[in-house]
Order: structure tokens, then sequence, then C-alpha cells
């Protein structure tokens, strides 16, 4: 039997295999949530929300990060302290533009550049992503008044300049 039929003929069984797996992984995840969820409570703890978010984040599951960043939004908004909120409205907006949908994630920035805790390493930080936000989504003029918020403070900050001079062009 020669190598390419060999290879014929064990593909249906890897692909069984990498479905086997990626079920054994949906039911794991479904079964950490479902954990989670009743260790936590539905909106009483933002803390565990967040690192949930994260967690989800990192491992590309953005709807899932995405719905437990929410949480952690609204249980600000609601009055819950939280001791990261800059970090939550950034990871929810960060979340937002990565799934494609940029015009969400503005509304977050916003929302950091609000918090009275803000430093000003993270002052600009929050207006580079806002006008990255806005020049995914097309919108070329408040991209290029954040980015001129940025170079204004710091000419070196990332690549601000070129964004800025291709912004123009």
């Amino acid at each position: 039997m020669s190598a390419a039929a060999a290879a014929t003929a064990t593909a249906p069984e890897a692909k069984i295999e990498g479905q086997e797996a990626t079920s054994a992984l949906t039911d794991m995840f479904a079964e950490f949530k479902e954990d989670v969820e009743e260790t936590a409570g539905e909106a009483e703890d933002p803390d565990t929300h967040y690192n949930l978010g994260v967690a989800f984040k990192e491992m590309g599951l953005l709807d899932e990060a995405i719905g437990e960043l929410q949480k952690v939004c609204s249980a600000i908004e609601h009055g819950h302290p939280f001791s990261q909120v800059m970090q939550a409205y950034t990871w929810l907006a960060h979340c937002f533009v990565e799934k494609g949908v940029p015009q969400a994630a503005v509304k977050w920035y916003e929302k950091a550049l609000k918090v009275k805790s803000i430093d000003d390493e993270g002052r600009l930080a929050v207006y580079y992503e806002l006008a990255s936000a806005h020049e995914a989504a097309g919108n070329k003029k408040e991209a290029l008044a954040n980015f001129m918020e940025v170079y204004g403070t710091n000419i070196d900050y990332r690549d601000v300049a070129e964004r800025i001079k291709a912004l123009k062009a």
C-alpha cells in the first residue's frame, strides 16, 4: 500500500478522534462553567466573573468572555465595589475588537477614560486603543482625533506618528 493510500485510510479515523476530543473539551468546558456559576452566584461576585472572562478570552472563547466581562461591568454600574474597573472595561473592549465589532468597543474604551484612578500611561494606552477601534470601524475622523491625543502627549508612543500619517493620506 502506498503512503498516500495509507494516509487516506486513516484520515476518517483521525477525523473521528478529533471530533471526540472536541466533544470532550466542550463537555469539560460546560461542566467547569456550571461549577463556577454555582459557586459564584450569577451577578454577586465581579472578581470571579472578571477572572473567568479573562480566562475565556485567553482560551479564544470570545462570546463567553464578553458575557462574563459584561456581568462585571454591569455590577460596577450598579455600585458593586471592584478594584480593576479600567481593566474590566478595556478587556471587554478588546474582546469586541477581536470579535470584529469595534463599534461596540468604543463605548467601553470611553468609559475607561472616565475612570478616576486612571494614570497618565493608562490614559495614553486607552486613547491609542480607542483610536484603533475607531479606525477599524471606519471612523477616520474619530481615529485621527484620538491618535492626536496620544501624539500631543508623547510623539514616540508606539507607532502613533505613522498611524496619523496614514490617516491623513
